[in-house]
């Protein structure tokens, strides 16, 4: 116990790690020595407040060190269960001692960073046997985040001080975006990405960086890699390809300069896929299949099959693909993009593919609704009675006019309908894209990039 109180007073705070992995010779050790004279907590605080750490001025690091000793006394290696909440109490002091800069926490905020690697998988652990030890879902990982969320919020920015390299920067601003990043991973884990808005929303004024791309480039990929999804999430198309665009590049780039094949690279590359792609899709800009079936045979032959559907204008085929990995979607917070977004691509796919056979053979600038809903019922066909109302009530033959309509204000078609001709009328010309403009720029225009971002390119 004195051997050990001595490395604590020396600055040692390593000795304080929870992690039985790296710690637990030590753990042992106490653990034998505490059970038989400290039993009573009351007797081992007053041990710990006349070792006089720190003067005895710091409370709350009293309060760490006789927590982690009775984590050592009363601790079961061999159940997570019934030591969690010596775990999960030794963590919520080590975040506590972070939120005072006044004292020397360079060697805490190490230690906080090292404990969360190794508490969070095990807070993701105990969640996935809730029933089984009855407990509210979430229970833990929302534990971590609220101790998580404490730190974050300690980190302030200095108005007064200018910016800093990261290696100048104290200890406290180095982690500011790896605590961003472990706290929006755990809120889309929970299923709560409107909770990251006010971390995205906070990183700027916080740092104080000099540039963005000072920080560790791992987090940098793992960042915009969350902003993607956030963006996604809330429906920013744009947005969301540009970061998780960037984030891919990032991670190519690490891939390149890697000697061989790391695995864990390909796999994060993949991880930025799943989103990616469907996002770049939306906006009219599908990935270069080669290279997608090279990291991700299945994804790539998966999206392969959607991407023909929406180019040939087949909604049925749309419908089915959407309806066969609906569950996938659901889980990844996609299938309600892809519903409302993805309809309106096939339409223009349809419409041109009807004016090249009703209008240019007949150097004719008009397309009659009756021509649109012939296409519209071959696109749609004979919905499936048994399918969800989503896959069979909303587009119908009938609905001409509104996807006419609903293509000219995207600028996806240019022209004018005429309700009671039943009509639409384009400008006169023989080239197609006249009439049926690009989608990428068009999108572009329609919903430009959040400068608020642009710092990230700093």
């Amino acid at each position: 116990m004195n051997a050990f109180i001595q490395q604590v007073r020396e600055g040692n705070v390593a000795v304080l790690n929870i992690n039985l992995d790296k710690n637990g010779l030590l753990v042992a050790a106490l653990q034998k020595e505490l059970q038989n004279n400290y039993q009573d907590d009351s007797a081992l605080d007053r041990y710990v407040e006349g070792a006089q750490l720190h003067d005895g001025r710091w409370t709350r690091f009293n309060v760490l060190v006789s927590g982690f000793l009775r984590y050592c006394r009363d601790v079961n290696p061999w159940s997570l269960w019934e030591s969690s909440d010596l775990l999960f109490t030794c963590y919520q002091d080590l975040g506590n001692c972070l939120l005072q800069d006044s004292y020397p926490i360079e060697g805490l905020v190490r230690l906080f960073k090292e404990e969360t690697e190794w508490i969070v998988p095990r807070a993701v652990r105990l969640d996935s046997n809730r029933k089984l030890v009855g407990t509210k879902k979430h229970l833990f990982v929302q534990h971590v985040a609220s101790v998580i969320s404490k730190v974050f919020n300690s980190i302030k920015g200095r108005v007064d001080e200018a910016s800093s390299a990261y290696a100048a920067l104290p200890a406290k601003q180095q982690i500011l975006l790896y605590v961003a990043n472990q706290l929006n991973n755990i809120y889309f884990r929970i299923d709560s990405p409107s909770s990251c808005a006010n971390i995205f929303k906070n990183i700027q004024p916080k740092s104080m960086i000099e540039h963005f791309q000072q920080y560790p480039i791992k987090e940098q990929v793992e960042y915009r890699y969350l902003l993607g999804r956030y963006y996604l999430s809330s429906y920013r198309i744009s947005d969301a390809f540009a970061q998780l665009r960037r984030a891919f590049q990032d991670l190519c780039a690490l891939a390149r300069a890697a000697n061989a094949p790391v695995p864990a690279l390909q796999r994060n590359m993949v991880r930025v896929l799943r989103y990616l792609v469907p996002a770049g899709i939306i906006l009219g800009r599908p990935p270069p299949f080669a290279l997608l079936e090279s990291l991700a045979p299945t994804l790539g032959r998966s999206y392969g099959e959607l991407v023909h559907a929406l180019k040939t204008g087949n909604l049925q085929a749309m419908h089915q693909w959407l309806r066969s990995h609906e569950d996938e979607l659901r889980r990844r917070r996609l299938l309600l993009l892809l519903l409302e977004k993805l309809p309106l691509l096939a339409y223009r796919n349809l419409l041109r593919r009807a004016f090249q056979i009703v209008a240019l053979p007949a150097y004719s600038n008009r397309i009659p609704y009756a021509a649109v809903e012939t296409a519209l019922r071959l696109s749609i066909g004979t919905p499936d009675p048994a399918a969800p109302p989503i896959y069979r009530l909303i587009h119908t033959p009938d609905n001409a006019e509104n996807v006419l309509v609903s293509l000219i204000n995207y600028s996806f078609l240019r022209g004018n309908c005429f309700p009671l001709n039943r009509m639409c009328v384009t400008m006169k010309t023989t080239n197609l894209p006249d009439v049926f403009p690009a989608v990428t720029p068009k999108i572009a225009s329609k919903f430009p990039q959040n400068h608020d971002d642009a710092w990230l390119d700093s």
